[in-house]
């Protein structure tokens, strides 16, 4: 594998970091907890908080171990994208949720929080039809993270219903890739 194709998904990388980065600068700026914007109707809007935790709240106690912890995970995958040992099809998503996880876990280590900027009224009914209350507010790098998880999970179906599909060498073909038989 060239330099080339290991480097890019780390160019990707940064150039979403920069990008999440400008966005919660200036969502922090210019929004206010609880004032609901409309971006896209009925789809996307802009909103506020200062997440500690994850979705719906959980683990907000431990903002510090959250944080590490995606940073983590967000190194372990940016070393794996460098090593060369990735497959063509995973690079992509596994970039997108190492600059997910990057992009809060840098959140939480400065702010102590993670800034949160997005709602969605179609998330939101989604959720209440299935008893969740509002879904949570949330940022481009938790949809970096859906989007790198959905790959990949994608991917797996794919090689699934493709190894299904295929099955097994027939009898006659193994047979022919001996050279030579024993007597």
């Amino acid at each position: 594998m060239s330099v080339g194709s290991r480097g890019w998904p780390l160019a990707a990388i940064l150039a979403l970091l920069a990008l999440e980065g400008l966005l919660k600068r200036w969502a922090v700026a210019n929004l206010t907890p609880g004032v609901d914007r409309t971006l896209l109707p009925g789809v996307l809007h802009l909103d506020f908080t200062l997440n500690p935790g994850m979705a719906w709240g959980m683990l907000g106690s431990f903002p510090a171990p959250l944080a590490i912890l995606r940073l983590l995970v967000g190194l372990v995958i940016v070393a794996a994208l460098l090593s060369g040992r990735l497959g063509r099809a995973q690079r992509w998503p596994l970039a997108l949720i190492a600059a997910g996880a990057l992009g809060n876990a840098l959140d939480g280590l400065t702010r102590g929080a993670v800034v949160d900027y997005l709602t969605s009224p179609l998330l939101d009914a989604v959720s209440g039809t299935l008893g969740g209350g509002r879904f949570p507010i949330f940022n481009l790098s938790d949809m970096l993270v859906c989007a790198g998880v959905a790959g990949l999970l994608l991917q797996a179906g794919w090689r699934e219903r493709r190894a299904h599909h295929d099955g097994p060498p027939a009898p006659e073909s193994r047979a022919s890739t001996h050279t030579k038989e024993n007597p």
